[in-house]
C-alpha cells in the first residue's frame, strides 16, 4: 500500500472501512508527516496527537458499531477560528493565548458526530483577516500559502491531513487553496452554521472545506451542510446529494467566461487559464464569453467597506481594552472601519444587492461562471495575496470553488468557477468533469 499519509479522503475512507488499515495506524502515519514536513511548512498552531490517538483507538475498539459514519476515523484540520472544546483556540490573537472554549463550533460538532477525528488546530492569519502568517507555502517556502486559510491549505497540500476546514470573507478559502495546489469550496451563505465561528464581517463570513479532489469536498460538505438554529443565517438552507453528483459529472457544461476578470489578471495566469478553458471545450464543455456591468473595482469596493465596519463593530469592545495585541492590519480595518460614516455603508449594500442580481441574470443563461481564481501567482510572503477575484462571490454569498489546472514556474494555478445559490451539486458536479479532463497535479514533497 501506498504511504498512509499519502490517502485523500476519499480513498482514506475507504481503506479505514475496509479495515485495509486501523485508525490508529493511520493517525500514527500523519502524526509521522507532520514531524517531518511541519518545521518547514509552520502550518498548525496546535497538533493534538495524544488526544487524536486516543480517539482513533475508541473507533477502532468501535468498529462494527461506527464504521459506516461518513467519516469514521477520517483526520482534520480546524482553521483556528473555530471554537474547539477542550482546545486553545485563538485566531491569532495573543491576549487569547490561554483561551479554551467549553464547546465545540456548529461545524466541529458534525464532523465528531459523523465519525471525523480532530488532529489539530491550523493557523489563521489574526481574525481571519490579512496580516501575514508564519505558514509556508509548501511548493515555495519564500511565497506565501494565501490567508486566511493559510495553515488548512498548506497542511491540505504538504498531505499532512487529508481536508482541513478554512472560511472565507473575501478570498481566504479559494486562495489559500489554489496558491498551494489544492480544491477549495466556499458554499452558498448560510449553508453551512457560522455558531461558534469567531466572526470577522457577519453578511459574509461563509465556512467551508478544503481537500485534494471534488469528491473530499462533496464528503465533507454532505455532513456539514444543513440548517441550524443557533445561526439564524442557515434558516432557508438547502441541502443537495453532493456525493451523487460527484458520480454523474455534467459532460458538456456550459460556463460563462468572464473577460474582464481574465483581462485583470497577469499574462502567465491567464493565458494558463485560458488554455485550461480550451481543453474543457476540447472534452465538451461549451463558453459563452460575459462580461460584468457592474466594473469590478467598484464590487471590491463594496465588500472592502462592508467588511472594514462590521469588523470594526465585532472588535469594538476587544479593540478598545487590548489594542496592542493587535495586527497592523487588522488594526487598520478596525480603525478605518469606526470612521465610515452609514451613507457609506448603506451605499455599498445597494452595489452589493444590484451586483447580485446582474450575476443571478447572468447565471440564467450559463451552468457556471468560470474565471482565474487569482489575479497573480503566489506572491512573497509579505502579503497573502490579491483577493479581488474572489471577492465578489463572498460579497454576494454565491458558491464557488477553484480547482488546480496547471503549473508556472513551479506554482500552482487554480480555475475558479461560481454557480447559483444553493446550486452546489451542480458545482460540483462540474467540477468532477473538470478534474476528470484536466492533467493531474503532483503536490511536492
Amino acid at each position: 500500500m501506498t504511504e498512509l499519509w499519502r490517502l485523500s479522503t476519499s480513498d482514506a475512507l475507504r481503506a479505514l472501512r475496509r479495515r485495509d488499515v486501523g485508525v490508529v495506524e493511520y493517525v500514527e502515519s500523519l502524526l509521522e508527516r507532520i514531524s517531518s514536513v511541519e518545521p518547514s511548512v509552520q502550518a498548525w498552531e496546535l497538533v493534538d496527537s495524544a488526544g487524536a490517538l486516543a480517539s482513533a483507538r475508541a473507533l477502532d475498539d468501535s468498529f462494527d458499531r461506527l464504521a459506516s459514519l461518513p467519516l469514521f476515523g477520517l483526520p482534520v484540520g480546524l482553521k483556528d477560528i473555530y471554537d474547539t472544546r477542550g482546545m486553545v483556540t485563538t485566531a491569532g490573537f495573543p491576549a487569547w493565548s490561554d483561551r479554551v472554549p467549553a464547546a465545540d463550533a456548529a461545524a466541529v460538532e458534525r464532523l465528531r458526530d459523523n465519525g471525523a477525528i480532530v488532529l489539530g488546530k491550523t493557523v489563521s492569519t489574526q481574525f481571519a483577516f490579512a496580516d501575514p502568517p508564519r505558514t509556508r507555502n509548501p511548493w515555495n517556502f519564500e511565497r506565501t500559502p494565501g490567508g486566511s486559510s493559510s495553515g488548512s491549505a498548506a497542511a491540505v497540500a504538504a498531505r499532512m491531513v487529508p481536508l482541513a476546514l478554512g472560511s472565507q470573507t473575501a478570498g481566504s478559502i479559494l486562495r489559500p487553496a489554489a496558491f498551494c495546489g489544492v480544491l477549495g469550496l466556499k458554499p452558498t451563505y448560510g449553508l453551512i452554521s457560522r455558531h461558534g465561528i469567531l466572526p470577522l464581517a457577519w453578511t459574509m463570513d461563509h465556512p467551508g472545506p478544503i481537500a485534494r479532489s471534488v469528491e473530499d469536498l462533496a464528503l465533507a460538505l454532505g455532513v456539514l451542510a444543513g440548517a441550524d438554529p443557533r445561526d439564524p443565517a442557515t434558516a432557508g438552507a438547502r441541502v443537495g446529494n453532493y456525493l451523487a453528483a460527484t458520480r454523474a459529472p455534467v459532460r458538456s457544461p456550459t460556463l460563462g467566461v468572464i473577460e474582464d476578470v481574465f483581462d485583470l489578471a497577469d499574462a502567465p495566469v491567464r493565458d494558463t487559464v485560458a488554455a485550461a478553458v480550451d481543453t474543457l471545450v476540447g472534452n465538451g464543455a461549451r463558453v459563452r464569453k460575459v462580461r460584468l456591468t457592474t466594473d469590478l473595482s467598484t464590487v471590491a469596493a463594496a465588500q472592502q467597506t462592508i467588511m472594514q465596519v462590521e469588523a470594526a463593530e465585532v472588535h469594538s469592545e476587544l479593540y478598545r481594552s487590548n489594542p496592542d495585541s493587535y495586527a497592523s492590519r487588522m488594526r487598520a480595518l478596525i480603525e478605518t472601519g469606526l470612521l465610515i460614516p452609514g451613507v457609506y455603508y448603506l451605499r455599498a449594500q445597494r452595489i452589493r444587492r444590484r451586483f447580485r442580481r446582474e450575476v443571478e441574470t447572468m447565471l440564467g443563461d450559463v451552468d457556471a461562471l468560470a474565471m482565474p481564481t487569482a489575479s497573480t501567482l503566489a506572491p512573497p510572503r509579505e502579503t497573502t495575496g490579491d483577493r479581488t477575484f474572489q471577492a465578489p462571490w463572498s460579497l454576494i454569498g454565491l458558491p464557488s470553488i477553484t480547482l488546480p489546472c496547471g503549473v508556472i514556474d513551479g506554482l500552482p494555478v487554480g480555475l475558479q468557477m461560481v454557480a447559483g445559490a444553493w446550486e452546489e451539486a451542480r458545482l460540483l458536479a462540474i467540477a468532477r468533469f473538470v478534474e476528470d479532463v484536466m492533467p493531474k497535479l503532483s503536490l511536492p514533497g
